[in-house]
């Protein structure tokens, strides 16, 4: 991996004294950032170490050692060097996207521990769950001889030990980084609430040298040279195991308590077909639907079977025009659905499990809308089906009723909404009746002179806005769920919006909303929003920016001069991190939203 890759060139670098070692840290430090960005995790504690040692010997010479300045500026200059070419490999990526960052940073993974059981905070289970993960990733054999190892580099033998040589603890800087290394990492992955093996390969390396390490130094040679023999052939066979498949005896594993013993592998990874590619390119072929993108869910969470696997052969193959997503909000904007027979996932994932028994045991309001498509046979003996929208056409009603009864629908909606309205308008315009009693219509358009909008199913705040308008393009309603009161749209291709909005009601909105500001200041002109306010007695904001409709139809923010607490703010530092950062995210967005154009001027601002 990239971790360990960087931690040889730390070691080799001898505390950045080697140039050429110190240039080859910084250019894999570079890239494993642009691997992943927690990659920092598990190399910054080494990094610390090694810093520290140099900052070390500065101070010894200055307490009387041997005075080696040059030594010294060489290894500050060699890390230097490092960072630099370390910055300037990731930094172009992580300043395009360090808006995005920021806002998926407050986005706790402490409800994914909760949702998978794995333990976090301050409790002993915790603690030792990655010791526990250690046992099960290099069997009970070898973690035996890495608890062995820790336990001497960690106690230094006495003088008179009768099975290892006084010199057998590992002493040396490039030893301690190892430590280091491995100890940074296990607390890093402790402290994160959601746990898995895989978080814990950074440090398996560090682990392999801590099971070995002392045994060179064993006095005994009859028990030296037999116990590398047996790790030797253990580990080869364990190897020959998870390659090709050996099963030397009837039990694969021996569990003996808390000891694992890993024995053989029958069944070895193997190149499987999972249909993933065949079933994203029967859907595009069918391509039966007008939406931009064909919405496809993914049912199950088996890992060689997941939205995330669909995913891949989407990027990899460049299929532009289809989009997965799981259950959120299922049915709503769905054209196709995949599921699987037998196993979907482990059973935290609650909902591939109730969904999968839901359209197996189906109702009628999931066959009224969606029909068995096509199946396929999986490696693992189940079956995938893809299920495809065909909607069956409502019964006992005429056209003219479903026009009805989606005009009331939407005013009850509207009424959570919009309130003091001035001349509101709902238009429905219908391809024709077969494909109205389908629930699928050419146009609805929303439309109100002047409406005072907001959430008021939640709270009693709005803001007015003028001339608001709102088409929806080729939208289909599940007139199933319409009858019983509720509105579910199936499908939409795009909504146009449009409105004004005066200076005036937005900043009486802000005032309202925003708790804690005050003297709340907004002008519109020319293109620009000058916005001001002071945010407590001390500090003060002023603020220029202009909303830009960008080439991909979405709605970005550009600054042209920030002020706070009456010091000026350089406008590129904030366009920097709202760089790439849009109202809207169209690549997951389940329609096409169209911006045309957006006006700031006489202190009004209108969209299309």
């Amino acid at each position: 991996s990239t971790v360990t890759l960087t931690i040889y060139f730390l070691l080799k670098s001898n505390t950045f004294k080697e140039r050429r070692y110190s240039i080859a840290f910084g250019i894999a430090a570079g890239i494993g950032m642009l691997t992943r960005w927690n990659f920092l995790f598990f190399v910054f504690p080494a990094l610390i170490y090694k810093i520290y040692m140099i900052l070390k010997e500065v101070r010894s010479q200055k307490s009387g050692a041997p005075i080696q300045w040059m030594g010294r500026r060489s290894q500050i200059k060699n890390l230097a060097a490092a960072s630099i070419i370390s910055i300037i490999i990731f930094s172009p990526w992580y300043i395009s996207n360090m808006g995005n960052i920021l806002l998926n940073a407050g986005i706790s993974i402490k409800d994914s521990a909760v949702i998978e059981g794995d333990p976090h905070g301050l409790n002993i289970e915790n603690f030792i769950y990655y010791l526990k993960v250690i046992n099960e990733q290099v069997s009970s054999p070898l973690y035996i001889l890495f608890l062995i190892g820790f336990a001497l580099y960690i106690q230094l033998p006495t003088p008179n030990s009768q099975l290892l040589t006084p010199n057998s603890r590992l002493s040396t800087p490039n030893s301690q980084l190892l430590f280091w290394w491995f100890i940074g990492s296990y607390i890093i992955v402790t402290a994160i609430a959601n746990k898995d093996s895989r978080y814990s390969m950074h440090y398996l390396p560090a682990v392999a040298i801590f099971s070995t390490f002392w045994i060179k130094d064993i006095k005994s040679a009859i028990v030296k040279n037999g116990l590398s023999g047996i790790i030797i052939i253990f580990v080869l066979l364990q190897y020959i195991s998870s390659l090709y498949g050996l099963r030397l005896l009837p039990a694969e594993r021996i569990s003996l308590g808390a000891l694992n013993i890993i024995l053989s592998q029958s069944n070895p990874p193997a190149r499987e077909n999972w249909r993933v590619d065949e079933i994203e390119k029967v859907i595009l072929n069918e391509n039966s639907f007008y939406n931009m993108k064909n919405m496809v869910r993914i049912i199950p969470d088996y890992p060689t079977f997941a939205k995330a696997t669909f995913e891949y052969y989407k990027y990899f193959n460049k299929y532009d025009n289809i989009h997965f997503s799981w259950h959120t909000n299922f049915p709503e904007f769905t054209d196709y659905i995949v599921t699987k027979t037998r196993d979907v996932g482990p059973l935290f994932r609650e909902k591939a499990h109730t969904l999968t028994k839901y359209i197996k045991d189906a109702p009628s309001e999931f066959t009224n809308i969606f029909r068995k498509f096509r199946e396929f046979k999986l490696p693992d003996g189940s079956t995938a089906t893809i299920y495809k929208r065909d909607i069956v056409p409502l019964s006992g009603v005429t056209a003219q009723d479903v026009i009805d009864m989606i005009r009331e629908e939407m005013e009850k909606i509207l009424s959570q909404f919009v309130k003091d309205h001035e001349g509101l308008e709902i238009q429905i315009i219908p391809y024709g009746d077969e494909e109205t009693l389908r629930g699928r219509f050419k146009e609805i358009t929303v439309f109100a002179k002047k409406a005072m909008v907001g959430d008021y199913k939640h709270k009693d705040a709005g803001m007015f806005v003028n001339d608001i308008k709102f088409i929806f393009h080729d939208i289909t309603v599940n007139l199933y769920k319409l009858r019983e009161g509720k509105v579910e749209v199936i499908s939409l291709k795009e909504v146009v919006p449009s409105g004004m909005i005066y200076a005036e009601d937005l900043r009486k909105f802000l005032e309202k909303e925003a708790k804690g500001i005050k003297n709340i200041n907004i002008h519109f002109n020319k293109n620009i929003i000058h916005l001001s306010a002071d945010l407590n007695h001390y500090a003060n904001l002023q603020m220029k920016f202009r909303p830009t409709v960008t080439p991909e139809n979405n709605i970005g923010i550009k600054v042209d001069g920030l002020t706070m607490l009456s010091l000026p703010i350089p406008s590129f530092i904030m366009n920097i991190l709202l760089n790439n950062v849009y109202v809207f995210k169209q690549d997951i967005t389940p329609c096409r939203v169209v911006l045309n154009n957006i006006t700031i001027e006489n202190e009004y601002l209108r969209i299309n």
